[in-house]
């Protein structure tokens, strides 16, 4: 199983503890889960094996070689830090987002998607708002003060201070909710639409050397490409090239290549009317129709980030009315945690996004850990009718 994580900067060794934690929690599938040591594969790829142990009377076993496909130090490229930094972002962003993606048509796909769009940039203007409003009104007070004169500019240098202070303070919570995430991430996917990212053609071709590689040299039962995220959004280039190449098509000897996606967020880029836009656009159309690509995309409802049940073309010029790929699927989380963990989630949305990692902890319609590491192959699941 090919990891591509979503725009993350921590990184394989993040990723490795997450598997680790859920995998160690009760798995409601049946079975038991076991995670081995993190181990390095030149500069660029992690491992590690996930082993599945049957219960009772079912004594199978299975293991999986888990391989994260990094780019986290591409991430990192892009992370801003600086104030500067993130004001530059955020008009890169929003001019993107206005002029290019159209927000109107992100409303008409899915409205959870369209409130995330304006958020980040709602609380900055809200917060220097606020800041400004502060400083006027304490300064408004001096005027009534009395006494010497220096005390009166002692308390406009205090009032403009308090409004940068408030601006401050909230830009560091913000930063703690994640809002500044959400700019990086919309900044990032914009750049991806209109001019491309520098070092993801050739992680691209990286990626395809590796997974073909790997099946050449230790050939495994079955191979599953997952991403989550903008890794949902890496990924497409890599797919699109493993599928053209004829190695890849040697080692497949006719069978379907498998594809998982979680919590997509494709129109964001097939939307965009650029050059590096339109190859992304097409690149998705020869996925849609393949013939040997078995690609199933999970999104949920609660998931602010994710185009909920949208055809990755949708509302673009292509007609993906008769697009076998990808088969939609609604995952149901609400029903898969109690009441009183469901209201926790439901407090932070953002944190929802995530939900497609983790391990349930009630039965219902997915389970990552079913899915990459328990008994069953992929096409149990793909087709599923939704719980």
């Amino acid at each position: 199983m090919h990891y591509f994580s979503g725009f993350d900067p921590r990184g394989a060794a993040y990723y490795h503890r997450l598997c680790e934690e859920e995998a160690a929690k009760p798995q409601v599938q049946g079975g038991t889960l076991s995670v081995g040591r993190r181990r390095r594969m030149g500069k660029l790829f992690n491992h590690w094996v996930v082993a599945w142990q049957g219960g009772g009377k079912d004594s199978k076993s299975v293991e999986t070689q888990h391989v994260f496909m990094s780019w986290d130090d591409i991430i990192r490229n892009h992370w801003s830090k600086s104030p500067w930094a993130l004001a530059k972002e955020f008009w890169l962003a929003y001019r993107g987002i206005i002029f290019d993606v159209d927000l109107s048509r992100v409303k008409q796909i899915f409205e959870g998607v369209y409130v995330t769009g304006i958020l980040p940039g709602a609380y900055l203007l809200g917060s220097l708002l606020l800041g400004v409003l502060l400083s006027i009104f304490l300064l408004s007070l001096s005027t009534l003060m009395l006494g010497p004169q220096w005390l009166q500019w002692a308390w406009q240098v205090f009032a403009c201070l308090s409004g940068a202070g408030l601006v401050v303070a909230l830009g560091v919570y913000g930063e703690l909710r994640g809002l500044f995430w959400l700019l990086r991430i919309f900044t990032y996917v914009i750049r991806m639409g209109r001019t491309g990212i520098d070092g993801s053609e050739q992680r691209r071709q990286q990626w395809v050397e590796h997974v073909i590689q790997r099946q050449q040299e230790d050939p495994v039962d079955e191979v599953l490409l997952v991403g989550h995220s903008i890794g949902t959004l890496m990924m497409v280039g890599a797919i699109d090239a493993l599928l053209q190449d004829p190695r890849w098509q040697a080692l497949q000897h006719g069978r379907k290549t498998k594809v998982l996606t979680l919590g997509q967020c494709y129109p964001f880029i097939a939307m965009v009317p650029r050059p590096k836009a339109q190859l992304f656009k097409e690149a998705l159309q020869r996925l849609s129709f393949h013939t040997h690509l078995l690609w199933w995309d999970i999104t949920a409802k609660i998931d602010p980030l994710c185009f909920y049940r949208a055809h990755p073309l949708v509302k673009t010029d292509v007609d993906h009315s008769k697009a076998p790929m990808p088969v939609l699927h609604s995952a149901s989380f609400f029903k898969m945690y109690p009441p009183q963990s469901w209201a926790l989630i439901r407090k932070n949305k953002l944190d929802a996004h995530f939900l497609y990692l983790r391990a349930p902890e009630l039965a219902g319609n997915f389970n990552l850990f079913d899915v990459l590491y328990g008994p069953n192959w992929f096409e149990h699941y793909v087709g599923r009718v939704d719980d």
